[in-house]
């Protein structure tokens, strides 16, 4: 063969290779190498950390989260090339539902034999509503439920249930593994709820402003009137309609609680200065965070720490 053949040959193989990489890239569509483990897959962190708990040193089991544990809400979120990857070999996909995950519903199409289990069923969810960040909030802005609830310790003890119930269906061989560890989980869960309820009955407040339906749940299991209930995000604002509306509302309150989620920037305080008395608290809502299994009971504890201190 000569020279130039061999180059042409080559070069052939090249584009080839070239080609399929770029055809992966687009398409996402290369199939994980299968192990004999059961892979799992968290939608975002949440879900995540609960799941840790849940397949704490289970053998045999393979873990990962879908998108990264700073992504924090998932409104604006668009899939990637490796989040198709991941889907193709998974075994299990824990969702946390109430329309969270709304970015999966055209993927999930594509993969129909997955195994879904959605951790919202069942839970008293609050009303909310989602507009897209960097768009003025009342644009584009419609009517849903707030997807937030693993806030409230009540609530997010069932989603845990509802995980490891889930886990158990799909995964018989492990079920035992995730009904201990969810045993000794919730216990830590409903720690944090008594105390949670502790806080709440020794509260001097009564009335309170949220800032993000993050903290919503968190107000409701304080027991808190939510007086007016305010949304900003990293780039959106609120309109000063809404603002004077809040002012009113707080000085008729006379004493009131500003609630913000710790992701976004402390503004607009200024809503609280016709009150008697308003105090600011940033809390922790576990969106975000570290790759821990504690993160979740770390997170609570500190607003916990918040609430007594006022």
């Amino acid at each position: 063969m000569g020279k130039k053949r061999i180059g042409a040959v080559a070069l052939l193989m090249i584009l080839i290779v070239a080609v399929s990489v770029v055809i992966t890239l687009f398409t996402g569509t290369v199939r994980p190498e299968k192990t004999g483990e059961t892979r799992i897959v968290a939608s975002f962190y949440p879900v995540y950390v609960a799941a840790m708990n849940l397949t704490r040193e289970v053998e045999g089991v393979q873990l990962e989260s879908l998108v990264g544990p700073r992504t924090g809400c998932l409104h604006d979120y668009q899939m990637a090339p490796d989040d198709m990857a991941a889907l193709e070999g998974a075994d299990i996909l824990l969702l946390a539902g109430a329309g969270a995950e709304s970015f999966l519903q055209s993927a999930l199409e594509q993969f129909p034999s997955l195994v879904t289990v959605d951790a919202s069923q069942g839970i008293d969810l609050l009303d909310g509503h989602h507009h897209h960040e960097g768009e003025n909030p009342h644009e584009h802005e419609e009517a849903a439920v707030n997807e937030h609830y693993w806030v409230s310790p009540s609530r997010y003890a069932t989603m845990v249930e509802n995980l490891r119930d889930g886990l158990c269906s799909a995964d018989p061989d492990h079920a035992a593994a995730y009904e201990a560890n969810a045993e000794a989980y919730l216990d830590s869960i409903r720690k944090v709820e008594a105390e949670l309820e502790e806080t709440a009955a020794s509260l001097n407040f009564r009335d309170c402003i949220t800032f993000h339906d993050s903290v919503a749940y968190l107000a409701d299991d304080l027991g808190l009137n939510t007086v007016a209930a305010l949304s900003i995000g990293e780039d959106s604002g609120i309109a000063a309609s809404d603002a004077a509306a809040a002012q009113q509302a707080a000085a008729q309150a006379v004493r009131v609680l500003l609630l913000y989620d710790s992701q976004y920037p402390q503004e607009y305080a200024y809503v609280g200065d016709r009150a008697e008395e308003s105090r600011a608290v940033m809390l922790q809502t576990g969106v975000t965070g570290p790759e821990t299994a504690d993160a979740w009971l770390e997170a609570m504890e500190e607003n916990l720490s918040q609430l007594r201190a006022l």
